[in-house]
């Protein structure tokens, strides 16, 4: 990992961007759920606010191609100021029983569809600014980079949570940090992307979604987003479910507690995978780690209203079985398409996968208004992802990749096909 690090200032630059975007959208992907219940009450409201979170990215299908032709920097310097601004709002505007709930639903969904589109633009812009094969130690490097930030804020709101629910001064820290972000992502230079302009822009971009839906048809991705789209049902129902069900047995510092050491695993796993991804085919080692996230994330609903500290053991491993996943998954999406096609691809498989996380959402907040006992939620995800690790060995499609560095690039060696028909 040093060695990317010595490479051209764009990639150093871009991981202090990325340490500062993370802390400021670290709130919202850690506080924003807390602060509705907090401040609401309303379990409804979290699964509405859930909804609002994910929601726009069922349309991530729709900026692939723009995405893919223009000049991501760009891309990434708006969405980050719209962060900024949001924040902001939420800072120096006083909530109101009648008013405040349809504000920050209208905050949430605005901020929700600047991540929506800058985050597959900083997926794309990756693989022109690393190698094929440094492209899984770079996602490593970035989660390392984003755990520590994360590390950072977690700690940050724990401070100002021992002083009383002071919302509005972690809406305010999160602002600084996008400042901050919007500030390094002016540095950040053009990189010699395709902004190809025709009298036949429609025509093309229209061309260009059709090509991105004809790719997956045909290539293995299509059985990830298969298997993603059940898991991210199930993982957001008990992912609305959780700011009720920490607090319930930890209080809120101890949600905070659970979310540090969330970060611990994930930064844990960012040395490992590289390693582990070096010795094992990819079937294999996805299998093993949904074996293992499963199991941790059953016994921990069993654990917590037993044992904190048994609790914090376990949420370590199940994060570091689960960032494993992400970035193996992440470093799959990014190097098995051609170079111009990875911003279609990512968006196309945020859209899918973000539908059945908004009505996951929303089936977490009715389902957590009449489930008697929340951690019945948790084990039944359990179980979920303890399918998926059979699924990874049963698709001969998935049984058939090679080890992540022996993939090669769809269309750059005719003699080695990474686009597996489907079975």
């Amino acid at each position: 990992m040093g060695a990317l690090l010595k490479l051209g200032g764009q990639f150093r630059i871009y991981l202090v961007y990325d340490i500062f975007s993370a802390l400021g959208n670290g709130v919202f992907i850690l506080f924003m759920l807390l602060s509705v219940h907090l401040i609401f009450g309303n379990a409804l409201y979290t699964g509405i606010a859930g909804f609002l979170m994910s929601a726009p990215r069922i349309f991530s299908f729709a900026i692939g191609p723009v995405v893919d032709r223009s000049k991501k920097v760009t891309i990434m310097r708006l969405t980050t100021l719209t962060e900024l601004v949001m924040m902001a709002l939420l800072t120096f505007t006083p909530m109101s029983d009648d008013f405040g709930v349809v504000f920050m639903f209208a905050v949430i969904l605005v901020f929700a569809i600047a991540q929506m589109i800058g985050t597959p633009t900083g997926n794309a812009l990756l693989p022109h600014i690393v190698k094929d094969d440094e492209i899984l130690q770079a996602n490593s490097l970035i989660n390392i980079v984003s755990t520590v930030a994360g590390l950072i804020l977690a700690f940050i709101l724990f401070t100002v949570l021992e002083q009383g629910d002071n919302w509005q001064l972690i809406f305010g820290i999160s602002m600084s940090f996008l400042a901050v972000a919007f500030l390094f992502s002016l540095f950040l230079r053009e990189l010699n992307e395709k902004t190809e302009v025709s009298a036949n822009a429609l025509r093309n971009y229209l061309a260009d979604i059709m090509a991105g839906m004809k790719f997956l048809r045909r290539n293995v991705l299509l059985f990830f987003i298969a298997a993603d789209i059940a898991l991210a049902f199930f993982g957001q129902i008990s992912y609305v479910n959780r700011p009720a069900f920490f607090e319930y047995h930890v209080g809120a510092r101890g949600y905070i507690i659970l979310s540090v050491v969330l970060m611990v695993g994930s930064l844990i796993a960012s040395f490992l995978v590289v390693p582990l991804s070096k010795k094992f085919k990819v079937s294999l080692l996805l299998a093993a780690l949904y074996l293992f996230a499963g199991a941790s994330r059953i016994v921990f609903a069993l654990v917590l209203p037993i044992s904190f500290i048994a609790a914090i053991a376990i949420t370590i491993v199940n994060a570091l079985f689960l960032a494993s996943l992400g970035m193996v998954e992440g470093t799959l999406s990014q190097k098995i398409p051609p170079k111009d096609m990875v911003g279609r691809v990512d968006a196309m498989k945020t859209s899918f996968v973000a539908i059945s996380v908004a009505l996951g959402a929303l089936a977490g907040g009715i389902i957590g208004q009449v489930v008697s006992d929340v951690a019945h939620i948790f084990l039944a995800q359990g179980a979920i992802v303890l399918v998926a690790s059979l699924y990874y060995i049963l698709v001969p499609s998935i049984r058939r990749l090679p080890k992540i560095d022996d993939i090669v690039r769809d269309g750059e060696n005719p003699g080695e096909e990474n686009d597996v028909q489907s079975e």
